[in-house]
């Protein structure tokens, strides 16, 4: 989405709504059947209640939770990259602070199937920002990259897996994503 504010134009993408959707299916496959029985089994005793209090605060949660993902984008002002979190607020980029970004196809093992990837990389090699295809479209992803023009995009032309991430590039990935028995 782009809109143009006092001359000052703003380009921002929303993560996938898609994910949204099987996430509260999952989420009422799984908790359904168990808050029947619950019902059933305290209906009688009276303890009812105590599962219509749990089940209220997860609701909240629920909610909470759908409103976080809502708001959850990546924007580009003419001198910020900004990224709204689900959990950890807003990162600002100062867009002189980017030395280059790297664009490349990565999948999880050989068979899975490739997404891309947009890593935003500080001068010492270090990411500012990163957009996984499992979450962004490759629109967006292609979309904010068209305009980080002031760094270099560095395309990889082969499928990366993300063993060979943790081997050639390992500061790029998530710490969860790092494994050290794995790094030469």
């Amino acid at each position: 989405m782009t809109t143009k504010t006092d001359d000052v134009v703003v380009v921002s993408v929303r993560v996938r709504q898609g994910l949204l959707a099987q996430g509260i299916a999952a989420l009422l496959a799984l908790s359904v059947p168990v808050l029947l029985v619950l019902y059933w089994l305290t209906i009688p005793t009276g303890a009812w209640v105590w599962v219509a209090a749990v089940q209220t605060l997860v609701l909240v949660a629920v909610i909470l939770g759908v409103f976080r993902y809502l708001r959850v984008c990546v924007s580009v002002t003419p001198t910020h990259l900004l990224e709204r979190r689900f959990f950890f607020g807003t990162s600002r980029v100062p867009l002189d602070s980017i030395a280059r970004v790297v664009m490349l196809e990565m999948h999880r093992t050989m068979a899975s199937q490739s997404r891309l990837q947009m890593f935003v990389l500080d001068a010492n090699g270090r990411p500012l920002m990163r957009m996984r295809g499992e979450y962004w479209s490759r629109n967006d992803i292609n979309s904010i990259a068209s305009h980080l023009a002031m760094a270099p995009i560095e395309h990889i032309d082969h499928p990366v897996t993300l063993d060979e991430l943790q081997a050639t590039r390992p500061e790029m990935l998530y710490w969860f994503e790092r494994r050290p028995s794995r790094m030469p």
